[in-house]
Formats: structure tokens, C-alpha cells, sequence
């Protein structure tokens, strides 16, 4: 079995999360746990639910990506 849609999906989430100045808080192991609660708790697959954040995550702008690394830049005090 491929880990590429949840490899995708916990990087949706770890995006959420907190950053310091280590950078990301979150671990995808804790994305991961995060994600099948979620699952569990709306009734879907935890399968289905990777699939689509791994989607969203992948269609992500360019807009949107840049604004992802001004935040941790800005957490890690290089901006």
C-alpha cells in the first residue's frame, strides 16, 4: 500500500498546526492520529479522508505555499 495519500494528508494538517522557532510542532505521526480521529468521529474511512486532503494539499497554490513559508520563516526569526 502506497503512504502517498497520507504522507500528503498529514502535511495538510502539520500546515495547521502551531510553529515555533524549531519550526512545525506538529509531527506527522501526530497528523496521523489527528486525521483518524477525525475519521472516526465524522464516519468516513480513514482511507477516504487521506485521499481528499492529500488532494487539497496538492492543490494548493503557489499563493498559498508562499504564505505557508512566510509564517515559518517569520516562527524561525529569518524574516
Amino acid at each position: 500500500m502506497s503512504r502517498h495519500p497520507y504522507t500528503h494528508a498529514c502535511d495538510f494538517i502539520r500546515a495547521l498546526g502551531p510553529i515555533n522557532q524549531s519550526g512545525v510542532v506538529l509531527s506527522r505521526s501526530d497528523a496521523s492520529q489527528i486525521r483518524q480521529g477525525i475519521a472516526k468521529a465524522i464516519g468516513m474511512p480513514d482511507e477516504e479522508l487521506a485521499e481528499k486532503l492529500s488532494l487539497a494539499e496538492q492543490a494548493k497554490t503557489d499563493e498559498e505555499q508562499d504564505a505557508q513559508v512566510r509564517r515559518t520563516m517569520v516562527a524561525l526569526g529569518l524574516s
